[in-house]
């Protein structure tokens, strides 16, 4: 029977090492799957190495099921020859930066750590059997933390990976590439041939800094001798073919990989397909064409609007499955609070807020978006720290709130001036509805669709808008917090925010709730409550990602950034 299956990942607890908090996506309303970055805290995992609950085949009244991320359904003893994947365009495979989203890059190259899609933070290249914390050790009250690593990591040109190349990575990746979060890095130094010494300007007592650092880059070999922006050299489980920039990508399994033991292999680390092409597609449509045709064996982070065809019962669902899962990213509108703008009348804030239908919005969009209670959502697991809906704000409204609107709007100051809403081109849409609901309310606005950089420069002028959507992501739902509303992030000035917010006792507790002594459930819902008081964010929605598979595909594996790992998927054997 052929299965829609619909997975919405709720991640064990998250470290902060979110590389694209203030990103956008490359599309507002077609769920784009680029998620930025994931989370952990060492939850413990079965030997196929996930941390997700082993679940039955049972299908809901939807026609849903999970059963692709069913622990059950590993089989690493059969190896598909080929797949040919639809990935959105690359004209760079160079494998540095935080922020990197190379297609491959997480089967070609490896990281000293890395974290399951699932949220368990592993050890990789570390060796977790050296050092207090499993691969590492570190003195409480010092800025130094030490490293081990294997001594018998090879490359795929047959480089021996030793301490020095993992300074080389990092210090060319700092010094050459975005490097989100890593201020305080000092310096990293080869004490010996498997030990690593990490200096920073203090110590990381941030929730998941330390991680930020340890899973946050590609170690290559300082004697590699590949053009590494259009070859690819690394120590993982697949080694590079061919690139032609725009167009494909080419992979084949290392059958010299390093990690032979067995017992020390994740499922990440897996290769269970010969020979992988990455296809560069970006258009739905083609996307759609190219797996009708059979052109396409997959497709990571197809558009909701192509993926009918595929859905059980559908003309090609007996061939393919629709495999859904949440994005990271929560989307939100958030007001200029300075008094530049109208928005820095505390009551014009809370009417614009209780005007906003959420489900209105979702609905008017197209659904594939799941609405939200709060700026916060179930993807990460100190969700659960707070029964978001059950408390009583314009973020839990049932619909709009007319009656508080007329009440904010006799207390405030508005006059019924034009509003403007910002943000950046892809979101026209969801700023368009959000105007029509306020101007249903008797508040009046127009949309300002920019281009990113644009976008960028607008934000950063008080007198230019006065209401904005975004989107933003984390490790944690506090995470997501301090890369929105930190004075020092997204455009802060250190003592206020992006978004002209002064409010300094709001400003320590969310330094607080990212330590993690604070990150309680108690400080987590105080934060909160003062910016539903205040009217300082509301949050609107969260998204899914969809890839397409192929029907021998049983059990489907995703990076901590929620991209597919195509090798490390497994298959029945039935295509050879």
């Amino acid at each position: 029977m052929k299965k829609v299956l619909a997975l919405i990942l709720a991640l064990a607890m998250a470290f902060s090492m979110v590389a694209c908090g203030g990103s956008s996506s490359s599309s507002g309303t077609s769920n784009s799957g680029d998620s930025g970055s994931s989370s952990s805290d060492g939850a413990s995992s079965d030997a196929e190495g996930s941390s997700a609950d082993s679940e039955d085949d049972s299908t809901s009244s939807d026609g849903t099921t999970d059963s692709l991320h069913d622990t059950a359904n590993i089989d690493n003893t059969i190896t598909r020859s080929s797949l040919t994947v639809a990935w959105q365009s690359a004209t760079t495979i160079e494998p540095w930066g935080t922020d990197n989203n190379v297609p491959g890059n997480y089967e070609v190259y490896e990281m000293l750590f890395e974290t399951s899609a699932d949220g368990e933070f592993y050890a990789l290249l570390a060796d977790a059997s050296r050092g207090e914390y499993g691969g590492y050790d570190h003195e409480a009250g010092t800025t130094t933390y030490t490293v081990y690593i294997y001594d018998y990591i090879y490359d795929h040109e047959g480089n021996h990976i030793t301490a020095s190349d993992v300074a080389y990575s990092y210090m060319y990746q700092y010094e050459n590439a975005t490097t989100s979060n890593w201020q305080t890095l000092v310096s990293v130094e080869a004490v010996d041939d498997t030990t690593v010494l990490f200096t920073f300007t203090e110590e990381l007592t941030a929730l998941g800094a330390l991680e930020n650092f340890l899973s946050r880059c590609f170690i290559v070999s300082e004697n590699c001798s590949a053009n590494l922006t259009s070859e690819m050299c690394g120590t993982g489980p697949y080694k590079f073919v061919s690139y032609t920039s725009g167009a494909t990508l080419v992979t084949e399994k290392n059958d010299d990989y390093w990690q032979t033991d067995e017992s020390l292999r994740r499922q990440e680390s897996q290769a269970n397909v010969q020979t992988i092409t990455y296809q560069f597609v970006d258009e739905g449509s083609s996307r759609e064409t190219g797996v009708k045709s059979g052109a396409l064996d997959m497709v990571y982070d197809m558009a909701l609007e192509n993926i009918d065809p595929f859905l059980e019962g559908a003309e090609y669902g007996d061939q393919y499955s629709v495999y859904s899962y949440a994005q990271k990213f929560i989307y939100y509108i958030a007001p200029n609070c300075s008094d530049d703008s109208l928005c820095g009348d505390v009551n014009l804030r809370l009417a614009i807020f209780n005007a906003i239908d959420q489900d209105g919005l979702i609905t008017a969009l197209g659904s594939g978006y799941t609405r939200v209670y709060s700026f916060a959502t179930d993807y990460y697991s100190d969700f659960s720290y707070v029964d978001w809906s059950s408390l009583d704000n314009y973020n839990t409204n049932d619909g709009a709130n007319l009656d508080a609107v007329s009440e904010y709007l006799a207390q405030s100051s508005y006059n019924g001036e034009t509003l403007t809403i910002l943000c950046i081109s892809s979101f026209n849409d969801v700023a368009t509805v959000i105007a029509a609901q306020l101007a249903a309310a008797g508040i009046n606005a127009t949309v300002k669709g920019l281009d990113q950089a644009s976008m960028s420069s607008t934000q950063a002028d008080s007198a230019a808008w006065d209401l904005v959507l975004g989107m933003m992501a984390g490790d944690y739902n506090v995470n997501a917090w301090s890369h929105g509303f930190d004075y020092n992030s997204n455009g802060g000035s250190g003592t206020a925010t992006g978004y002209f917010t002064v409010d300094d006792e709001w400003q320590a507790l969310l330094e607080l709730c990212n330590t993690a002594d604070g990150h309680t459930s108690e400080n987590m819902e105080a934060w909160w409550q003062m910016a539903v008081d205040n009217g300082y964010v509301m949050g609107l929605y969260a998204g899914n990602c969809y890839d397409i598979v192929p029907e021998d595909c049983t059990y489907v594996c995703l990076s901590d950034r929620l991209n597919l790992l195509p090798g490390a998927c497994c298959f029945d054997g039935s295509v050879e």
